[in-house]
């Protein structure tokens, strides 16, 4: 369906407003509407498929989708499926990675967008702005860059401070244990050496045993 409707923007009248490339960026598969099988009375499926667009898209998508399929297509498929238009469907509107594949604000029903239960999608995830040719001061990839730029450095300060962080309490620590080691020290200098064994210098002369009696001595 998408490759059908790129033949069919490009192939658009000259005077059609709708060949405008600010148009173009609406033609991306994320944003083609939903397409379910049909069937008879008897459940049965019959070959076709009906497409449901999102409530979620603005007057001016629709009118640009519903031009571009007006349009003729320069080189038809051999066959193809028919689709029968269906009535609107609540969709959400899907995120992207991919800058191409997102929604702009031109795309979207501000009345939609409005209601409590959609304001989640009011995000550049999911929506962008239009864009210089529609009278936006910058185009959304300049923006996306822009946004992707000052994350890139609040990431980088966050790790300096990090490793500021890491250096300083790597250096306290270290203080903290020159400091142990220095109390240490002076502690061994303050106490009083353990007092060691004297050997005896004394040159005192050893007396005889006194005699226990007078008979023990001869008289001559």
């Amino acid at each position: 369906k998408l490759e059908v409707r790129i033949r069919k923007y490009e192939n658009l009248p000259k005077e059609s407003e709708f060949r405008d490339e600010k148009y173009r960026a609406a033609l991306t598969e994320s944003l083609m509407s939903q397409d379910e099988d049909e069937v008879n009375e008897q459940g049965q499926k019959t070959g076709h498929f009906i497409s449901h667009a999102g409530t979620y898209r603005s007057g001016v998508m629709s009118r640009f989708l519903a031009a571009v399929d007006k349009a003729v297509d320069p080189q038809p498929p051999p066959c193809f499926t028919a689709r029968v238009k269906g009535d609107p469907k609540e969709l959400p509107i899907l995120a992207a990675k991919k800058i191409e594949n997102r929604a702009r604000r031109w795309m979207v029903s501000a009345e939609w967008l409005a209601k409590e239960e959609n304001k989640k999608y009011d995000s550049p995830s999911y929506i962008l702005d239009n864009g210089r040719a529609w009278g936006d001061p910058k185009d959304p990839e300049e923006m996306v860059v822009g946004q992707k730029r000052v994350k890139e450095q609040k990431r980088l300060i966050a790790s300096k401070k990090r490793v500021k962080i890491e250096e300083m309490e790597a250096k306290k620590k270290e203080n903290g244990t020159k400091k142990g080691k220095g109390k240490s020290k002076i502690r061994e200098s303050i106490m009083p050496a353990p007092a060691q064994p004297v050997a005896s210098t004394s040159t005192a002369r050893e007396l005889p045993p006194a005699a226990e009696s007078d008979d023990e001595f001869s008289d001559y």
